[in-house]
């Protein structure tokens, strides 16, 4: 494995690698990090459901003939309230953003919350 690594990164490698192993503390920040990052794509899984669900409620119609209105009314205010943890992150991507109303505007997909709304509708 540490040859293939030196074939890799050519002559800084061994001093890289040797660092590495004398401070493998470094891990900790990494590791302290990608656990606020999954806790930010828990509230932002838990805001874009928020958001299916409220749409879902201005959803007219029978049951089974229910339709999403065309241009849901969306309260971010009421998606983001009550969430503890105060970071929020896109799934799939590194920076962090305060959880806030005009953040979660910002960065919530709003076609897939529309998708995830009308697959669920088909479901009932």
């Amino acid at each position: 494995m540490d040859e293939w690594f030196q074939s890799l990164t050519g002559a800084w490698g061994w001093p890289l690698l040797d660092w590495y192993l004398a401070n493998s503390w470094v891990n900790l920040p990494l590791i302290g990090y990608g656990i606020f990052l999954l806790l930010a794509w828990r509230n932002y899984d838990l805001i874009e459901q928020r958001l299916v669900d409220s749409w879902l409620a201005q959803a007219g119609g029978k049951k089974g003939k229910a339709q999403l209105p065309l241009h849901p009314e969306t309260d971010w205010d009421a998606a983001v309230a009550g969430l503890s943890y105060p970071f929020l992150a896109q799934r799939g991507y590194l920076w962090l953003h305060k959880n806030t109303a005009e953040n979660a505007a910002k960065i919530i997909n709003l076609h897939r919350v529309r998708t995830r709304a009308e697959w669920r509708l088909e479901r009932n």
